[in-house]
């Protein structure tokens, strides 16, 4: 697996504007190409100097990029030709309510940007996604270095407290599911939210001044160890049947406001994190559901 930082695929027919987007994310030490046949820079190993590449980890298209040539391309649902992880794609549109038509048909949609774009919104957009993108690689890696023995397992309950334990039972658990690469997303992000947010009660303004000042691994680690919350658990229940997978994940806080992160709004574009319910929702699970409080969500995976 290649862990060199990847490089965005910008696809953008207007010249003008691919000048601009190539300006704004080069100058964030981004390494962008562009072109107009997608999978040839996909689905190859070399740059244009016949060097070897960086995978892609992010594709930005625009919505009026050419449709003969995206319906043939590894981009759209249901192409026969499929990556090995998928890349998030971030479609960029002129229209006034910023909606899409191509959101329902690329693979991986991940947000929807308005033309032309806000320098300060497109590279925390840009970002966000790539470190996604690096995540899932991450979790992916570890997935193939383990024993395929949980796919044998039709139900179990486990408990933990530290995010090490949520991410080892992320890639464990995931094991039994189809279309790792996606599940691998939502069901980490449901287990280092009902640690973080739910038990160790870092809420969303407090994990926004941690990350500013590089301090939210230390603060983890101090809370983990007060009397308020050392005994706190995670309890997570799996079952499989031949129609479902159903997660259900309870934490032992208060619970929080979960509607309003079930969709990414204006509000949290710029923000360093509050999307990942909203991507575990979206990419991952058939359904997601929170009981009244949301310190317990069941995310069902239909088969």
């Amino acid at each position: 697996m290649d862990f060199s930082e990847p490089r965005i695929l910008l696809l953008e027919p207007d010249e003008t504007t691919r000048h601009e987007i190539e300006q704004t994310l080069t100058s964030k030490n981004f390494e962008v190409v562009s072109s107009f046949t997608p999978d040839d820079i996909l689905f190859s190993s070399k740059d244009s100097n016949g060097k070897n590449a960086s995978p892609v980890g992010l594709i930005l298209i625009s919505d009026v990029f050419d449709r003969g040539i995206l319906s043939e391309s590894s981009l759209v649902l249901g192409s026969a030709r499929t990556l090995p992880q998928q890349i998030p794609v971030v479609v960029m549109t002129e229209a006034a309510d910023r909606k899409s038509p191509l959101e329902l048909v690329v693979n991986n949609w991940f947000h929807t940007l308005k033309k032309p774009c806000d320098p300060e919104i497109l590279s925390s957009v840009v970002c966000a996604a790539i470190n996604q993108f690096n995540h899932v690689r991450d979790l992916l890696h570890e997935i193939e270095t383990r024993s395929s023995a949980i796919g044998l397992i039709t139900s179990g309950t486990f408990e933990l407290r530290s995010l090490d334990e949520a991410r080892n039972l992320t890639t464990m658990l995931t094991l039994a599911c189809p279309k790792a690469e996606q599940v691998v997303i939502g069901l980490s992000e449901l287990l280092q939210n009902a640690i973080e947010h739910g038990n160790l009660e870092i809420g969303y303004d407090l994990k926004s001044e941690l990350l500013e000042s590089g301090r939210l691994f230390d603060e983890i680690q101090e809370r983990q160890e007060m009397a308020t919350y050392r005994e706190r658990i995670v309890r997570v229940n799996f079952s499989r049947t031949k129609k479902e997978i159903v997660f259900t994940i309870q934490d032992e806080g208060q619970g929080f406001n979960w509607r309003k992160y079930l969709t990414i709004d204006d509000e949290r574009l710029t923000a360093s994190h509050g999307r990942g319910i909203a991507l575990a929702k979206m990419m991952a699970f058939t359904e997601l559901n929170y009981n009244g409080s949301g310190n317990k969500v069941t995310a069902r995976i239909t088969l």
